[in-house]
């Protein structure tokens, strides 16, 4: 918290001159009074909390700190650059708790105020004499000089911090507009509560600190379910799509397996399919090399049945590993077909944005290989205004035909025979 954040208040009377206060010292003028307010925030519990530096000054000479090191301050400084004149201030404090050394030239926190401990306790014993106050007006630029001015006449305030965000445009902390404004006492606090107040017109909203954090749990918590519970309708709406599409999928054709080696591959897994039974023919294999288990689908109902029953204990052997093979029923059949569709349909996506790119990448290729003159097309039209040819929509099965050609070798790496045209049909 930077020092224009937070500001100690004390109130203070000016006395006429030349009368004197309670312990005998001459009259607080309005200009020592501020002197007053600040010395004492800045050896306050509030500011020493958290104020490293002035806690590290402290630690060098019996808590002394040096008036050079205080006029340093950029409020204080404002206040007075004077020595003497700052000293004969803070002697005229009844709060005791800023001590002068005997050469005039030192302040330090009376030894008799010890900085309480910061702890869980004392964060809640604050909590309770401390109020959150809104409706300033941020847009007119408010200071921490009106906020000190506005809050004086209240008994007694002893620290205001003014609260900010972080704006992302102007990479700037900016006044929210809200206050944390703590007194030295709770029935001060209590007090403060009871009165209705405006600020250049407008009503203030007043509450305790404790009151407003509840609040914005419950607000938080009321925002974290509206976002949950719309997480959920959406995920309930794809599944429902996905349960309806999955209409056009055959049942009894879905297959897991596991216990495949590094090397195998899709065209290994279906080379063995077929030796079980070539009169089934296999709509897509979910299954990536080195991967230790996976999915496929015949594109016939209950052609997984057959297939399983044609095994031995549901066991085949692939690439020299012994693979298990389980034919999906119930609910993990349909979970797995909602799942195809999905991916489907985020392959048939993904398909459609690719073609765009590659084609535009194309036409640049062609003119740079071709010197920059214009392709001729089929149809003889050399300026190039004719329609271009109307490419089909992308169905789930001609996705899943892609997916599948995606995984067959080349003749010159495998001197495996391409499968029938069946096998690498679609649902």
């Amino acid at each position: 918290m930077t020092e224009t954040d937070v500001q100690a208040v004390k109130p203070e009377e000016t006395k006429a001159e030349g009368e004197n206060n309670e312990n005998g010292n001459t009259a607080v003028s309005t200009s020592e009074a501020a002197i007053i307010r600040q010395l004492e925030y800045y050896f306050g519990d509030a500011n020493l909390a958290k104020d490293k530096f002035l806690k590290d000054q402290i630690t060098k000479d019996d808590g002394w700190v040096p008036l050079d090191v205080l006029l340093t301050f950029k409020r204080l400084k404002t206040l007075s650059e004077d020595k003497k004149v700052i000293v004969d201030a803070i002697s005229k404090s009844e709060e005791g708790l800023v001590e002068v050394s005997e050469d005039r030239e030192k302040l330090r926190r009376h030894p008799e105020r010890p900085l309480p401990e910061l702890n869980e306790e004392t964060r809640k014993e604050i909590y309770t004499r401390t109020v959150y106050v809104k409706g300033f007006a941020p847009q007119d630029g408010t200071k921490m000089d009106e906020l000190v001015e506005f809050f004086q006449p209240h008994d007694k305030v002893v620290n205001i911090v003014m609260r900010r965000y972080f704006d992302k445009p102007t990479k700037k902390y900016l006044f929210k507009g809200s206050v944390f404004v703590t007194f030295a006492k709770v029935e001060q606090c209590e007090k403060f509560l009871q009165q209705k107040l405006t600020y250049k017109g407008k009503e203030l909203i007043c509450k305790m600190q404790n009151v407003y954090y509840e609040a914005k749990k419950v607000e938080e918590k009321e925002r974290k379910e509206k976002i949950d519970e719309r997480k959920r309708k959406k995920e309930e709406a794809k599944s429902a799509a996905a349960g309806a599409s999955i209409s056009h999928l055959p049942t009894g054709a879905s297959i897991s397996f596991e216990g495949t080696s590094e090397d195998t591959t899709r065209e290994s897994i279906k080379e063995k399919i077929r030796t079980v039974d070539d009169t089934l023919e296999v709509a897509f294999i979910d299954y990536q090399k080195g991967d230790k288990a996976g999915h496929f689908r015949f594109n016939q109902e209950d052609a997984g049945k057959r297939f399983i029953e044609k095994l031995t204990d549901n066991k085949l052997k692939i690439d020299e590993n012994e693979v298990t093979f389980e034919l999906l029923a119930g609910e993990k059949e349909t979970e797995y077909l909602k799942k195809v569709v999905q991916d489907q349909l985020a392959r048939r996506k993904g398909g459609n944005a690719k073609g765009k790119g590659r084609g535009n990448r194309g036409n640049n290729n062609n003119r740079n290989h071709h010197g920059g003159n214009k392709r001729k097309r089929d149809n003889g039209n050399e300026d190039g205004d004719d329609e271009p040819p109307v490419k089909k929509p992308e169905t789930p099965a001609s996705a899943d035909a892609k997916e599948e050609a995606k995984e067959k070798p080349s003749p010159a790496k495998e001197e495996k025979s391409a499968p029938p045209a069946s096998e690498a049909k679609a649902d």
